[in-house]
């Protein structure tokens, strides 16, 4: 994985715009492909053998996983829109006041000061307001007005994947009585089918990517970091004010739709600093 990665990067150095024009629209189409393939194979295929089709529990299913296809796609679609780039500033906060000039560093790309925390980016060839990393499955760089965004679009596929996952299993281990689990006896004639067992390995795969994503990006919150400056604790501010930063004022009721209103405690071009108790040391 590391290898690959690192193959990954390489490239998107050495050829950025053969990089982008290939690895955006596969990397979209993988995620769409993806999602509509396990909630068709979960409603019409594994679903169904846990519940009676006409009963409350088949709907209340159904009722899931439309708000997790909906999260998925809303969420996608809001990062790769919402510009996180300096450009997006008002004209007057794309320079510094005299007294933020010594905070703002200089773009040898872009050839002007940027502010703290920004960092350029080949693909996008702009600087991001704190830029986290370029994402390819949304199209854009993840930054400080789409974190958001994409923090949920992570968590709904790691949620979906981890349903699918669950249901799958259940479904698979109820070819088994509890003496063939615990005993490991496994009775040839009452084998579960080979496209269970074989999307159920799938389901495992597919479901460790976005719960990676995920723990990375809790613990990119727990010190209000970025993964282009991950070791930094310099604007922690507490785990919960850091959540806020952001997911805006309305905090965790973002989880409800990408279209729920949160505003920003502000622009990206000023952060608080961590405060250190001297005393302690």
């Amino acid at each position: 994985m590391c290898f690959i990665w690192a193959c990954t990067k390489y490239f998107a150095r050495r050829n950025p715009k053969i990089f982008v024009r290939i690895s955006h629209p596969t990397a979209v189409l993988f995620v769409i492909v993806t999602t509509v393939f396990f909630v068709v194979l979960q409603m019409f295929y594994v679903v169904p053998q846990l519940f009676d089709v006409h009963g409350l529990m088949y709907k209340l299913v159904w009722l899931v996983e439309i708000f997790i296809a909906y999260n998925i796609f809303g969420n996608m679609l809001a990062c790769h829109i919402t510009s996180t780039s300096v450009e997006s500033l008002p004209k007057d906060r794309q320079f510094p006041k005299p007294e933020e000039e010594h905070l703002w560093h200089y773009c040898d790309v872009c050839e002007k000061l940027m502010p703290p925390r920004s960092w350029h980016c080949i693909l996008c060839k702009c600087c991001i307001l704190k830029r986290d990393h370029h994402c390819i499955f949304t199209a854009s760089c993840i930054g400080h007005n789409n974190q958001r965004y994409f923090f949920w679009f992570t968590l709904f596929m790691a949620l979906g994947t981890g349903v699918a996952l669950a249901t799958h299993m259940i479904a698979t281990l109820k070819f088994f009585s509890y003496s063939d689990l615990i005993f490991l006896k496994f009775p040839k004639d009452n084998l579960p089918p080979f496209w269970l067992v074989f999307t159920l390995i799938l389901n495992t795969y597919v479901f460790a990517a976005p719960v990676s994503s995920v723990l990375m990006q809790l613990s990119v919150f727990q010190h209000n970091g970025t993964l282009h400056d991950f070791y930094s604790d310099t604007c922690d501010l507490g785990l919960w004010e850091n959540f806020k930063l952001t997911l805006g004022e309305k905090g965790l009721w973002t989880f409800l739709s990408p279209t729920v209103k949160s505003p920003l405690s502000h622009d990206g071009t000023q952060w608080k600093i961590k405060r250190y108790d001297l005393s302690k040391f």
